[in-house]
């Protein structure tokens, strides 16, 4: 039943088409390049030229698309210089096939490995390999594939050109989109900071990265960027502070600042996006300044304050003179001058290689996975005469680019994929039955490639009925094959998805089996931390600070790839191959978040004066530390820990010192009552995450019914 659920789930998802696009200006790039290589095909009146050229374009065009995180110019100038040494490799290795198979095993294992940056970077890589299988295949001999990968290279380099035109937008333009990203999400969380609302941490992360890929001599133009960073960390903060000292009732009663604010970062979000200043009105920071001036409680007063610091930010990242405005470095410690992007992406990619890394197993998947595609394209044929004999980078195309690291993600795309092929084949047929003129035949190219470029983020569906029609045209109908060649395409699509999909069924790399080890690890880092944090209570500035932060941001990553694995494992049918359910896997999430929110509190709240030392805090230290030792062990497969033992500690702690009445009766605004209550939430946290992990597996009868 599970393996059902899943099959159509995934299959819906497969078919959906979302209303997803690309910048409309870099989609007309995209197309214009496409045109160029199409007028210079025909001014030549070499098919093979335009051919060529226009795939150059095209497959470098689409990476000009997939969410760039560097400026435009150089993410094409690196892709064009990738797929055009791809394809002058592939024609030098023409005609030795062991070579050629070979050098396409090792290309796929470090395109595999490109994932460790990213799904785009991934992507783009593997595009990347595709130049060394077309002139592999479909090149004469070795004098012609280097004439085709020079056409190739002109192509590409068509697409370098055009990002030159305008319009030019604002600068760092990836950064912007990153951080008005992350304004948005704190915006959601602060409509929802007064009752269940979460500071998600993903946008946080993916602005650091894009941030840090800034070279160093570009750094001071964009320190508000990273002011913005630093300003979003402190407001994510404030929020979690509002939501966790502020009553619901009050909450309830200040639901319009909480809105106002959510509508001060949705304008901060739109000026870092646009780099066209958008001015809250007044009124709003009326009430939000009288709401904060009304409040006992840090949280709505550092909200207030860190809003407008945000804002005057965000203003100045309208201007381009703020290098000696700003002192970036200290709102961001350790990334603004920080070590550079292209050691710390090395360092990335090292940690990887490992044979329990799941990326290193994608790797090693894609490299056999994309071979083994290319001996069966091969092997194949040509389709009793439809198709191009003795290739098979069609096949190895499709598998590399349906074999994706999660199960979801790998079935979904090979169902899309496949229909919209087959589509896609009915579309080219209909189109091949009437008589085409080479003009009329450029143009419906050029318009079909255009086609694709719109698509291209709607779903594998829609992408590739329109891909698929535009290879035929440009490929079978430039070399004179017959008009049911489209066949030949959309079959070859269909046994490389179906080749994808049973290479990760034989192999897989299942996230469910990956969430006791990950939560066995984000557990030794609370091991570490939380015990730090409360030691950090006994006097002012007892902790170190910089190893705090440490261990913050590896909590955060591995938080993140928990959350992440989560996620992916309710598309799983291994349910039962795991330890926990679905329902289960979400009560941990809602957990591990909760314990996450008060150890930042925590952090942010040290003592700063004698007041507000609460020395007793230490005394739960120790307990905490063997407790959450013991449960990572457990959590890891070893021996189960009992739940309530650290709730008997705790109570008996509490009855002690006689800090509990202040947690529980006093407003919040005290700085001991507030750690006993955030340490009183770990625990509470802490002891739910014991009787998830201490049950394992619920009984079968005890799960909800699933509805296909």
């Amino acid at each position: 039943m599970r393996w059902w659920s899943s099959l159509v789930t995934i299959g819906r998802e497969g078919m959906r088409v979302q209303r997803v696009f690309a910048a409309p200006s870099a989609i007309t790039r995209a197309v214009l390049a496409v045109l160029l290589a199409t007028v210079l095909g025909r001014l030549l009146d070499d098919p093979l030229a335009g051919a060529m050229a226009s795939v150059g374009a095209f497959i470098c065009g689409i990476a000009t698309l997939l969410s760039p995180l560097r400026h435009r110019v150089v993410n094409a100038l690196g892709m064009a210089a990738a797929f055009s040494t791809m394809a002058v490799l592939g024609a030098l290795v023409h005609g030795t096939t062991w070579l050629f198979l070979l050098l396409l095993a090792v290309a796929a294992f470090a395109a595999g490995l490109w994932w460790t940056v990213g799904v785009a970077p991934g992507i783009r890589g593997c595009l990347a390999v595709i130049g060394l299988m077309i002139t592999a295949d479909l090149a004469p001999d070795a004098h012609g594939g280097l004439l085709m990968a020079g056409w190739i290279a002109v192509g590409t380099g068509l697409v370098v050109v055009v990002q030159l035109l305008p319009p030019y937008g604002p600068r760092f333009a990836a950064q912007r989109r990153a951080l008005a990203a992350l304004y948005r999400s704190l915006a959601e969380a602060s409509v929802t900071a007064g009752s269940t609302g979460s500071v998600r941490s993903a946008p946080f992360t993916a602005a650091r990265q894009v941030l840090d890929l800034l070279p160093q001599f570009s750094r001071p133009a964009a320190a508000a960027m990273f002011g913005l960073l630093g300003e979003a960390e402190r407001i994510g903060r404030a929020l979690r502070t509002v939501r966790a000292t502020v009553p619901a009732t009050a909450a309830a009663g200040n639901e319009g600042a909480l809105v106002g604010a959510a509508q001060v970062l949705g304008d901060i979000s739109r000026t870092v996006a646009s780099g066209r200043e958008h001015r809250t009105p007044e009124e709003v920071w009326t009430l939000l300044d009288s709401w904060a001036a009304a409040s006992p409680v840090r949280g709505p007063c550092d909200l207030a304050a860190r809003l407008r610091a945000a804002e005057e930010l965000a203003r100045r990242s309208t201007e381009d003179r703020l290098g000696d405005v700003l002192e970036p470095h200290t709102e961001v410690p350790g990334l603004y001058a920080g070590t550079p992007a292209v050691a710390r992406t090395a360092r990335r990619i090292r940690a990887q290689v490992r044979p329990q890394s799941p990326i290193f197993r994608h790797a090693v998947r894609l490299a056999v996975g994309v071979v083994l595609a290319e001996v069966i394209g091969r092997s194949i044929g040509g389709w009793g005469g439809l198709g191009i004999s003795a290739h098979g980078f069609w096949v190895a195309l499709t598998t590399m680019l349906v074999l994706f690291p999660g199960y979801g993600h790998t079935l979904a795309r090979g169902w899309g994929r496949a229909a919209g092929a087959v589509l896609g084949g009915l579309l080219a047929w209909v189109l091949s039955l009437p008589h085409w003129s080479p003009t009329g035949l450029a143009v419906a190219s050029v318009l079909l490639a255009a086609a694709s470029f719109v698509t291209l983020r709607t779903g594998q569906l829609m992408l590739n009925l329109w891909l698929t029609a535009w290879i035929v045209f440009l490929i079978h109908h430039v070399g004179g094959l017959p008009g049911p060649a489209a066949w030949a395409r959309a079959a070859d699509t269909v046994v490389g998805a179906a080749l994808a999909v049973l290479i990760f069924l034989v192999w897989p790399t299942w996230s469910t089996r990956r969430l006791p080890g990950l939560l066995a690890e984000w557990l030794r880092v609370q091991d570490r931390l939380l015990p730090e944090l409360l030691t950090g209570y006994a006097d002012v500035g007892a902790t170190d600070l910089a190893a705090i932060d440490e261990l913050r941001a590896r909590s955060r990553q591995v938080r993140e790839q928990l959350e992440a694995a989560v996620e992916q494992s309710h598309a799983e049918p291994a349910e039962h191959r795991g330890p926990w359910s679905s329902e289960q896997l979400e009560q941990i999430r809602t957990q591990v978040s909760t314990v996450a929110g008060c150890a930042i509190l925590l952090g942010d709240h040290l003592p700063r004066t004698p007041q507000d030392v609460v020395p007793e805090l230490t005394e739960l230290a120790d307990p905490l530390h063997e407790h959450l030792a013991a449960l990572a062990r457990a959590a890891a497969g070893a021996e189960a820990v009992a739940p309530g033992a650290l709730r008997s500690v705790f109570d008996s702690f509490a009855a002690r010192s006689g800090l509990l009445p202040t947690a529980s009766g006093g407003s919040g605004s005290a700085a001991p009552g507030r750690a006993v209550a955030l340490s009183t939430a770990i625990v509470d946290a802490v002891e739910a995450l014991t009787a998830i992990v201490a049950s394992r597996r619920r009984p079968v009868a005890a799960r909800r019914p699933e509805i296909p």
